[in-house]
């Protein structure tokens, strides 16, 4: 295998942001970006999704929250919580939050 050294550009944050979580995994930046290239190259594709219109994805994104809310307004209806308070709401979620953390 030959080693070749290449030079980039990068946005410093983006690089800082890099390495901490490749530091994390236990490797350092260049092997981090060794592992990215490895991986498109043996899946032919970058190993993300890329959305060229972003509207589009909002959008559909949006559109299934709507559908979301009807549901749980319509449940709310039929368990007699629809008149809840957004404070109610809220001590609702800090309550279960806590208890996901024991």
């Amino acid at each position: 295998m030959e080693i070749v050294n290449y030079t980039l550009r990068i946005n410093k944050t983006d690089k800082q942001r890099a390495e901490e979580v490749f530091k994390t995994l236990g490797m350092t930046f260049s092997t981090g970006i060794n592992v990215y290239l490895k991986t498109v190259g043996r899946e032919k594709k970058i190993p993300f999704s890329l959305d060229t219109n972003k509207n589009v994805a909002k959008t559909e994104a949006l559109k299934k929250f709507r559908e979301n809310l009807k549901i749980m307004q319509e449940e709310a209806k039929n368990n007699g919580t629809a008149d809840m308070t957004m404070d109610e709401i809220d001590d609702i979620i800090a309550e279960v939050r806590r208890e996901k953390c024991k």
